[in-house]
């Protein structure tokens, strides 16, 4: 009996069967959604299923037009950082562009999809294809939700996800002058999110349940570095002491016609009062060619050149350090505020002017001119407030920047707008595991 004993103990021990979370069936590519879903218990707690999912249950496609540089896409680069960091698997397509480097760069699935053409118009030649591709995507990252953020991308997205019962989730970044399809397609998302409450207001349908969640601002990235100063002026050619003015956004319709004002202004600024001043000029677009011209007619009469067109950069942190007054408006004011830089804001639908705190929530609520304005821009208006920052004492400056700071701290800290999607996605995600029959 011993010796049995002492052979039972001597066996091997049985390993146990490990389990893999991966599902056994997947979705087909082709498949096709259901012809109605039927919930149960949709108004009443279900005590018997509890929701079953943490973060690294989600698993989010972004998908953007084209990796370009501008609001949009670097909001984007913001959140997929953040969302990373929370542990949710996130993936991006869009057509290749610039910043699709920073995003690889990130360590995250980077699917390159022509959405548009090199015009940057909506690729119907290819709608099939694309959508066959998204499919895959969905499939092979096991995708729990779908974001969409800009059009005729979303278009594309929206029916892969559908064909394949994944929930999507639309960020709407502006009010365009959406078709009755797309906005349907909008309207029949399970989240819609705004990124100003000016968006909100003008939503064509009143009921309909949108969450607000700004912009958020890495305030690490963004913030005033007096270091940079002079070897950042010295690489420009601009003389110490010199004050610089400095604009940013896409090249294109209106904002190319508030950067030729800006131009106008500053050539006037610099023959009156400020012999020495400059002006940066960041972002491109289907009217750059048109500025640079402008910009050499300028340079020939006033035989100076002044004003420095620096293209699209992902260093608009150094630019913003070495100027003394910003204009522009949606989130690169938020990024110039976070730089403790005095913001004059103007945009698309208007003039805000200088921001300051007894403005603040009008700045915001309007996203700085760029969704909502009473007030039109204009050359002089532009000239007054650029002159009233310059004139400002040194001391009165400085705090005026450290306010500006912090209200992005406080407001459009980039881990408190994580927070804030996460729970958009956490609902959604929740809402999926609802007990559910297929007829």
């Amino acid at each position: 009996m011993k010796k049995k004993a002492e052979d039972r103990s001597k066996r091997r021990p049985v390993k146990k069967r490990a389990y893999t979370q991966k599902p056994i069936v997947q979705y087909v590519v082709n498949a096709n959604p259901p012809k109605q879903v039927v919930w149960f218990n949709k108004d009443e707690s279900n005590y018997s299923m509890q929701p079953r999912y943490s973060e690294s249950d989600l698993r989010i496609l972004m998908v953007l037009d084209q990796f370009n540089i501008g609001g949009t896409e670097t909001h984007v680069l913001t959140c997929v950082r953040e969302l990373l960091r929370n542990g949710v698997h996130v993936v991006v397509a869009g057509k290749r562009g610039e910043m699709c480097d920073a995003f690889a760069a990130l360590g995250c699935p980077v699917y390159e999809i022509n959405f548009v053409t090199n015009e940057h118009i909506i690729n119907e030649a290819d709608e099939q294809k694309i959508i066959s591709q998204l499919k895959q995507i969905i499939n092979t990252e096991g995708i729990t939700a779908v974001h969409i953020h800009q059009l005729p991308s979303g278009t594309f997205a929206a029916k892969a996800a559908d064909q394949l019962c994944i929930p999507r989730l639309w960020t709407l970044h502006m009010l365009l002058p959406y078709t009755i399809d797309e906005f349907e397609l909008i309207k029949s998302s399970a989240a819609v999110v705004c990124v100003s409450p000016s968006i909100m207001k003008q939503l064509p349908v009143k009921d309909m349940s949108v969450q607000l969640i700004p912009n958020g601002i890495d305030t690490v990235q963004f913030n005033y570095r007096s270091l940079i100063q002079s070897d950042l002026r010295d690489e420009l050619g601009i003389p110490k002491g010199a004050p610089v003015i400095m604009y940013a956004g896409r090249l294109s319709w209106e904002k190319a016609d508030i950067c030729r004002d800006i131009i106008e202004a500053c050539r006037q600024l610099r023959a009156e009062s400020y012999p020495d001043l400059n002006l940066l000029v960041t972002g491109e677009g289907r009217h750059s060619e048109g500025i640079k011209s402008l910009v050499d007619v300028i340079h020939k009469e006033t035989k100076g050149n002044f004003i420095h067109l620096l293209g699209n950069t992902l260093n608009m942190s150094s630019y913003y350090s070495i100027c003394d007054v910003f204009l522009g408006t949606g989130r690169a004011a938020l990024e110039a505020l976070a730089c403790c830089r005095p913001v004059v804001a103007v945009g698309v639908k208007g003039f805000v002017g200088l921001v300051n705190p007894g403005n603040y929530r009008s700045a915001w609520e309007t996203w700085f001119g760029d969704h909502h304005a009473d007030e039109a821009w204009s050359v002089e208006k532009l000239k007054t407030d650029i002159n009233r920052v310059l004139d400002m004492p040194v001391q009165e400056k400085m705090e005026t920047g450290w306010v500006n700071r912090n209200l992005i701290k406080e407001q459009f800290n980039f881990t408190r707008t994580t927070d804030m999607l996460m729970n958009v996605y956490a609902n959604i995600l929740k809402n999926r595991y609802a007990s559910y029959e297929v007829e």
